[in-house]
């Protein structure tokens, strides 16, 4: 059925009219590309987009993209899975991750809530592994966000909004010429809001709330006619409380010590492109720093209630820097004047500190501890890539990258590894061009570096129970990950008509999936282990069209099947634990389907009204357990009137207020059932209402 729908969407979208649909060009590939002419799966969201939703973050678009789910766990959605891959939480152990995160050129993967929205120009969202352009990072695939560049004269933008539960927010950006030679922008931004919560232990409402701010500058020096360069500065600032979980199951706590979500960066990245009549030369250098702070209160409730009370805070000093150089062919330099090339050369560093520290008390004391790790990562890569035309019709792109990486960690347990490895990763794509249709297929090799289970190998008393201790001591490392992509697929652009179809397998070796593990009497141990035979394979289907001058339309529709491979994991139910087999079973984070459809009418050439529904099946929470979300769809709805420079919105997101589930854990947390194991939910954005002010000049 699901086939069917896709097929149908397809057919019923041939009318097309004699205005084309703006192009777009895709920047996170080696060369700038029309997307109607990208040989892979992907997601493009405008500024236009954005502000549609009026969203302030990247985890608000994300349910627009086909086979795009996130993981919360926190005040957003900072973990994000590409067609059933991707990381879903990270506590103490060093993260590397499955989907990358790439801003302005600098690299934030892991640490998402840099993902803020105001004056982004293009979200680019790519499917499949990158691992020519991108590596490691982007395994799974890659977010892309660009934000608007100086101009040439002299404009800006002021906004002012608020909406229901306290939030307010305010931006502004001026750009403009500073010599002949050189331009500049600055944009500011914050957002306030009380969040989602009732705390009654603490009567609050704001335990659970968002203070965000950005502040980007960005200069564009033209030195000469073949040489410009770009610099910017970023700063983001995330406060953010963390209080979601209760022990009923609903938007009410009682949490004695409300956590946090904390994210302090600064970034700044240099960028030069010479170009010649041969060739064009790139070169980026970029540093971030980030100081993140993550907190919650183990037991979600209070001392009356539980007799015992205690909770954890993860803070984490992040340092990063990096180049990438870039020599692209141009004219002349063209292999027998028609093979275009690129090569380049990339090094990343980065060093992350941990400092942890927890406490539990009850009736009879209080009872602190801590840990530190230091987790460096050192990466090397070289890569290329040809584009052969082998005919007017017929073009073939090869591509390859060489990455060695050298990781050193240590804490203070006295654990230490040194894992290395040397990766390769490409893609061969061939597409085929009949008039406006293209037709490609896609050979991809994607990988991610392995890690180490730090947690778990610490945590092990050698004296006390010396069978746990060399368990986790030969599991103190696990390997990396690699994945093979097979991808075939369509683009079309018929006059107000574009669309584009993606059937994918792949096959996961060594992938990597967290397991559990149970020594008597009763002590649980969690580490990450490397498994076979895990399969991703779906449809993407996406579609926009100018129906007439009024009405436009847009649609989306993501089908996935997963399967997790040959892994076993412990029925925590059972005492002593059987061992489950979930090989047969669907991925965590993977639904079946996802669909988006979205609606915009022009009542007047000021007037408009945007309605947008979007929806995603039921998933499992983890692959360790079989608790599953429940199924969804959300209406959202916009209504715009444009006046001259002034944009005035009313909006709307989750009109008919659905609950609907973003994390899920299984154990025994509530001490008025015995302890006994059951679900506990953290739930998405309610019915928010809102009124956004923006002014042009």
């Amino acid at each position: 059925m699901k086939f069917l729908l896709a097929a149908a969407l397809i057919l019923s979208a041939q009318i097309g009219f004699a205005d084309p649909i703006e192009e777009i060009v895709v920047t996170a590939t080696l060369r700038d590309t029309e997307l109607t002419e990208l040989p892979m799966s992907v997601t493009v969201l405008t500024e236009e987009d954005i502000q549609t939703r009026e969203v302030q973050h990247l985890d608000q678009l994300l349910n627009m993209t086909p086979n795009v789910n996130f993981s919360a766990g926190a005040s957003r959605g900072r973990f994000v899975q590409i067609r059933g891959i991707g990381e879903r939480s990270q506590f103490k152990d060093p993260l590397n991750s499955s989907v990358g995160l790439v801003i302005d050129g600098i690299d934030f993967s892991g640490i998402g809530l840099a993902g803020t929205l105001f004056d982004v120009r293009q979200v680019e969202i790519l499917r499949g592994p990158q691992g020519t352009a991108f590596g490691s990072n982007a395994m799974a695939g890659l977010m892309l966000l660009e934000t608007n560049n100086p101009t040439d004269v002299v404009e800006g933008k002021v906004l002012l909004g608020a909406g229901n539960y306290g939030s307010h927010e305010g931006g502004a950006v001026f750009s403009g010429p500073i010599s002949e030679t050189v331009s500049g922008r600055l944009a500011i931004h914050q957002f306030v809001g009380n969040g989602f919560i009732d705390n009654d232990f603490l009567n609050r409402d704001d335990t659970n709330d968002f203070d965000e701010r950005t502040v980007r500058g960005k200069l564009r020096w033209q030195a000469s006619d073949t040489t410009r360069i770009d610099m910017v500065a970023s700063y983001y600032d995330a406060d953010n409380g963390y209080d979601a979980f209760s022990l009923e199951n609903s938007r009410r706590t009682g949490s004695d010590e409300p956590g946090h979500d904390r994210q302090q960066s600064n970034a700044f990245s240099l960028t030069v492109s010479h170009e010649t009549a041969s060739v064009i030369l790139d070169g980026r250098l970029f540093l971030e720093n980030s100081d993140l702070d993550y907190g919650f209160d183990w037991d979600w409730s209070n001392v009356p209630r539980s007799g015992i009370r205690g909770g954890e805070n993860n803070r984490r000093q992040r340092d990063s820097m990096g180049f990438d150089i870039r020599i692209s062919s141009e004219g002349g330099a063209r292999i027998t004047d028609q093979i275009d090339w690129v090569v380049g050369l990339y090094r990343y560093e980065r060093d992350v500190e941990l400092s942890y520290n927890d406490h539990w008390e009850d009736s009879w004391g209080y009872y602190p501890s801590a840990f530190d790790s230091d987790f460096s990562t050192k990466r090397l890569a070289a890569y290329g890539q040809l584009d052969l035309p082998l005919s007017k019709q017929l073009h073939v792109t090869m591509g390859g990258r060489w990455e060695t990486y050298d990781d050193d960690y240590r804490d203070s347990a006295g654990v230490t590894a040194k894992p290395d490895d040397d990766l390769w990763g490409g893609r061969i794509s061939v597409e085929y061009l009949i008039d406006d249709l293209m037709l490609y297929g896609t050979l991809s090799r994607g990988y991610k570096t392995g890690g180490i289970n730090g947690q778990a190998a610490a945590g092990a008393d050698a004296e006390a129970n010396p069978e746990i201790a060399d368990f986790l001591a030969e599991r103190l490392s696990f390997q990396s990950e690699t994945l093979i992509s097979y991808e075939a697929g369509l683009r079309r652009s018929q006059g107000d008509l574009t669309y584009s179809l993606s059937l994918f397998h792949m096959k996961r070796d060594d992938m990597q999936a967290k397991a559990w593990v149970l020594f008597p009497p009763a002590e649980w141990k969690s580490y990450l282990d490397n498994v076979d035979n895990g399969s991703n394979q779906g449809i993407e289907f996406s579609m926009s069209f100018r129906a007439s001058d009024r009405l436009s339309l847009d649609a989306g529709l993501g089908l996935l099947d997963t399967e997790l491979g040959d892994l076993t994991v412990q029925d925590i139910d059972s005492f002593p634990p059987i061992p489950v087999d979930q090989s047969s079973r669907d991925q965590a984070h993977a639904p079946d389907h996802q669909f988006f459809i979205a609606a915009n009418y022009l009542f007047t050439s000021a007037f408009s009204l945007n309605v947008q529904v979007e929806g995603k099946d039921s998933f499992f929470f983890s692959n360790g357990h079989d608790i599953k979300s429940d199924s969804f769809t959300l209406t959202h709805a916009t209504l715009r009137y444009r006046f001259g420079q002034y944009d005035l919105a009313l909006w709307g997101r989750n009109l008919f207020n659905e609950d609907y589930k973003v994390r899920g854990f299984y154990f025994g947390n509530n001490p008025l059932n015995g302890w006994i194991n059951e679900p506990y939910f953290q739930f998405g954005e309610p019915r928010t209402l809102g009124l956004t002010a923006r002014v042009n000049f």
